[in-house]
């Protein structure tokens, strides 16, 4: 009779530490997803800003090869370049840079 109620104790508590083990690892699976989906949100987000950049400079691009005032806008503004016939009026706070001169 002892042997049984033993087996009965045991096997209950086996059951019982089966069942604590699955509710651990639930737990932590569940913990674990929803810093997944926060990373996949993240990821998203950054895939999104980069996508839209991308399309900006592909557009940038395609007015460069064809527009060639686009192409001294953009000289003008990124490199400093000015006409031979230009003169270039700094301020006292101005950063000092050389003047490029474009030939016609």
């Amino acid at each position: 009779m002892e042997t049984a109620q033993n087996r009965n104790l045991w096997w209950t508590l086996v059951v019982v530490a089966v069942i604590c083990v699955c509710a651990v690892a639930f737990y932590r699976g569940i913990g674990l997803m929803i810093s997944t989906e926060r990373q996949l949100a993240q990821v998203l987000a950054i895939n999104d800003k980069l996508d839209s950049d991308n399309r900006a400079l592909l557009r940038q691009a395609q007015r460069l090869r064809v527009d060639q005032a686009a192409v001294e806008r953009a000289a003008r503004r990124e490199m400093d370049v000015v006409r031979p016939d230009e003169v270039v009026y700094q301020g006292k706070d101005a950063e000092v840079k050389p003047a490029l001169a474009v030939k016609e």
